[in-house]
């Protein structure tokens, strides 16, 4: 089946002009009609939803593309070696942000009962802002980690 660039971006919910980029990055590749309108296939949907898990994953444009160019016809050690790092980094990344957002769901859970009442809250406040601080430095270090790894592409 084919869709135009306006349809493909409703079926996805993918702004136009992020298909159009995502077309000039090579990471789909859309068919250009008599009349010059581009048109998505199959193929081009896959590669579409593929790009939003990954992008929902926080993956960067950057490392899909090279996840997308690994599914070549025929891959190479250094391509199987390259995504192997990808997925092992990514990973770890992501089992830090759910550990992060495990801490925030406990915090807000204690949070509920401790604001019963502004007396309520003055007498916990300082064990809600030694949790906050904890969960704050948690998330500062994943960023740190992340930062690092960013500059090291």
């Amino acid at each position: 089946m084919e869709w135009t660039i306006q349809q493909i971006a409703l079926i996805t919910g993918i702004p136009k002009d992020s298909l159009r980029y995502y077309d000039k990055l090579g990471m789909i590749s859309p068919k250009r009609h008599e009349n010059g309108y581009r048109y998505c296939d199959d193929n081009d949907l896959a590669a579409l939803q593929y790009l939003t898990v990954m992008k929902y994953a926080q993956f960067t444009l950057s490392e899909i593309k090279a996840m997308v160019g690994l599914s070549c016809d025929q891959p190479t050690a250094e391509c199987n070696e390259i995504g192997k790092r990808i997925l092992t980094e990514k990973t770890k990344e992501l089992k830090q942000v759910v550990a992060n957002y495990q801490k925030i769901i406990l915090l807000l859970e204690e949070l509920l009962p401790m604001i019963d009442g502004v007396e309520t809250y003055s007498s916990n406040q300082e064990r809600i802002e030694a949790y906050i601080r904890q969960v704050y430095e948690g998330i500062r270090q994943s960023k740190t980690t992340q930062s690092n790894h960013d500059n090291k592409e």
